[in-house]
C-alpha cells in the first residue's frame, strides 16, 4: 500500500507517447492485485454479463484513475469507500462508453476496407490507405473520451478542447493508438489461444458432419466453449485496466494545464 509522500506520480506532465505506453502499462500491472482486489464485483460481473454491467466497470475504474490523477498514487480502497466517487463517474462513463459504441462501425469499416481489396483483387494499397484515412479522423474522438472520462469539464468544452489538442498533437495520438492497437492484438490473441482451440474443434466436427460423419463432440463441449469465452473476456478486462493507465498518461501529457506543487515528479 502507498501511503502520501511516498512514490508520487505526476500524471499531468509532457511525455513522449512511448514513455506514456511504458511507464503507464508498467505502473498498472505493478499495482494490479491492489486493483483487482478493488475492481473485482464490476469485473466479475462484466466478464459474465458484459451488458449492462460494462457500465460499472467503466465507472469504477474512472474513479480511480482520477484519484491517481488527484492524488499521485493508487489508494488502497474498496468499492464501498468509492461509492461515491463512482456514482459520481457513472453518467460522464457511460457517455464514453456510448461514443465508443458509435465509433465501432466505423473502425469495422476500416478495418474491411483494409481487408476488401485482397479479397476483390484490387491493389492492395487501396486499402491500407483508406483504413489509415478513417484511422486519422476517429483520432480527435480518442482525447474527446479521455476529456470526458477523466475530467468534470463541461461536455460542450470536453468536444471542443479534446478536437483542439487532437489535431495540434496529431502525430503524437496516432502513434500512441497504433501502438496501443497493436498492444490489444497480441493481448487478445494470446488470451484468445482457449476460444481459438474449441473453436477449431467445432468448426472441424462441423465440417465432417457437413461431408456425412458424425457429430462427435465431447458432452461437456458447450461447457468448454462457455469457459473459454470468459477466459477471453477476463484477460481483455483486466488488460483494459493495466493499459488505461497509459491512456490516463496520455491525456495528462495533452492537457494544458500547470501542475500543483504537491504533485511530485515521477
Amino acid at each position: 500500500m502507498e501511503t502520501i509522500g511516498e512514490n508520487l506520480f505526476q500524471v499531468k506532465k509532457e511525455r513522449t507517447y512511448i514513455s506514456c505506453l511504458v511507464k503507464g502499462c508498467t505502473y498498472g500491472f505493478k499495482h494490479l492485485g491492489m486493483l483487482l482486489h478493488y475492481m473485482w464485483p464490476s469485473l466479475v460481473l462484466s466478464v459474465l454479463f458484459p451488458i449492462p454491467f460494462i457500465f460499472f466497470y467503466a465507472a469504477q475504474l474512472d474513479a480511480i484513475l482520477r484519484k491517481w490523477i488527484e492524488l499521485g498514487y493508487i489508494p488502497n480502497v474498496t468499492l464501498k469507500v468509492m461509492r461515491r466517487d463512482i456514482e459520481h463517474c457513472a453518467s460522464r462513463s457511460g457517455i464514453t462508453i456510448l461514443i465508443s459504441l458509435l465509433l465501432l462501425p466505423i473502425a469495422l469499416a476500416g478495418v474491411a476496407l483494409l481487408i476488401l481489396p485482397m479479397v476483390m483483387g484490387l491493389k492492395y494499397w487501396w486499402g491500407v490507405l483508406a483504413f489509415f484515412i478513417i484511422f486519422i479522423l476517429m483520432l480527435p474522438m480518442v482525447v474527446v473520451v479521455m476529456q470526458i472520462g477523466y475530467s468534470d469539464t463541461p461536455l460542450k468544452e470536453c468536444f471542443r478542447s479534446g478536437l483542439k489538442l487532437a489535431y495540434k498533437n496529431l502525430g503524437k495520438i496516432f502513434a500512441f493508438e497504433f501502438l496501443s492497437a497493436l498492444f490489444g492484438l497480441i493481448i487478445g490473441f494470446l488470451g484468445g489461444i482457449p476460444f481459438q482451440i474449441v473453436f477449431a474443434a467445432g468448426l472441424q466436427a462441423y465440417k465432417g458432419w457437413q461431408m456425412g460423419d458424425v457429430l462427435d463432440l465431447p458432452a461437456l463441449f458447450p461447457l468448454y466453449a462457455t469457459l473459454a469465452v470468459l477466459i477471453l473476456n477476463a484477460v481483455i478486462l483486466i488488460a483494459a485496466i493495466v493499459f488505461s493507465f497509459s491512456r490516463c498518461l496520455m491525456w495528462g501529457s495533452l492537457v494544458e494545464e500547470v501542475p500543483t506543487e504537491a504533485e511530485a515528479n515521477s
